[in-house]
């Protein structure tokens, strides 16, 4: 996704970060190499590929009470939050499942599966357990917590948000397929996120225009290897512990929250149209879902987070 171009007394960085290229547009360059430290400072914290992570520490603990940062704590809660609100359609328990189907490095060193595990087991429904007077969680023993989207989400959330309190009156970052954007926008009319990337399979673009919030992006186009006889790919169906079957290729979701619009457009994806349909219109939010190279619009009058 992209968003119109601001006029050049705007500060930008382009940086890799979190898997993906990142941008940060902010009022100064300091504000925006500030932005861009915070988003390298979170990943540090979050990778599951780093092992001196403090999700790495969390994923080690086999079941016991883990005190972790205020920011981790965060992402740990909002997920466990979205895991119920989705009644377990969103489960960020699924890195044993994941790992398990070859996807166990960073996605520039992955490679096919020859000789796949024989068997699968689906996804813990045991909640994680949270201590917020202690900033401590205690995953369910056997499972272990992959960051994944709402991760990269809630960066773009806590960086937008950190810029705005040191100064910058709108603020623009982008960390590869996801968008967060945050007080007045380029031009008049908001900010135009026109979604016209790769990730979608198709040429053809379309527009969203937000006031504020987050656009994301979940897609099984790209991040797609071969296990076995497999064609599988990152989005794994909690019941099955296996890649999702859907009838969507990728869906593209507006949201007040970066972290949540994750959440949703993983879970209208994974659900398949139908399903997609019905999410967002329970939840009064706008997508658009993406099947065969061809976009099918999907608008919710009610939603307040689109401008037109």
């Amino acid at each position: 996704m992209t968003i119109t171009e601001p006029t050049s007394d705007w500060s930008m960085t382009v940086f890799r970060a979190m898997g993906t290229t990142c941008r940060i547009v902010a009022p100064t360059h300091d504000l925006a190499m500030f932005g861009q430290e915070l988003v390298h400072g979170l990943e540090r914290r979050w990778s599951r590929f780093d092992e001196a992570s403090e999700i790495s520490a969390v994923n080690a603990t086999d079941g016991q009470l883990c005190i972790v940062s205020p920011p981790t704590y965060e992402l740990v809660s909002l997920a466990e939050l979205a895991r119920t609100a989705t009644g377990g359609s969103f489960n960020p328990l699924m890195l044993n499942q994941l790992t398990t189907l070859g996807y166990d490095r960073s996605w520039e060193f992955m490679s096919p599966v020859d000789e796949p595990a024989a068997s699968h087991r689906p996804g813990s429904a045991s909640a994680i357990e949270l201590f917020p007077d202690v900033s401590a969680i205690r995953l369910p023993a056997g499972t272990r917590f992959d960051p994944g989207g709402i991760g990269k989400g809630l960066a773009g959330d806590m960086v937008a948000a950190a810029l705005l309190e040191h100064g910058a009156h709108s603020a623009q970052v982008e960390l590869g397929g996801d968008v967060r954007v945050a007080g007045p926008g380029w031009g008049p009319e908001g900010w135009r996120v026109v979604i016209d990337d790769s990730d979608h399979g198709t040429g053809e673009a379309g527009t969203l225009t937000i006031a504020s919030g987050g656009v994301a992006t979940s897609s099984v186009v790209r991040r797609r290897w071969r296990y076995g006889d497999i064609d599988a790919h990152h989005l794994i169906d909690a019941s099955t512990g296996m890649p999702a079957i859907t009838d969507l290729d990728a869906v593209t979701v507006a949201a007040p929250t970066l972290w949540w619009a994750e959440v949703a457009a993983k879970v209208a994806l994974m659900g398949g149209s139908a399903a997609a349909r019905q999410f967002l219109a329970d939840h009064e939010m706008t997508g658009v879902l993406v099947s065969g190279a061809q976009f099918a619009r999907y608008e919710v009058v009610t939603s307040e987070q689109v401008v037109a």
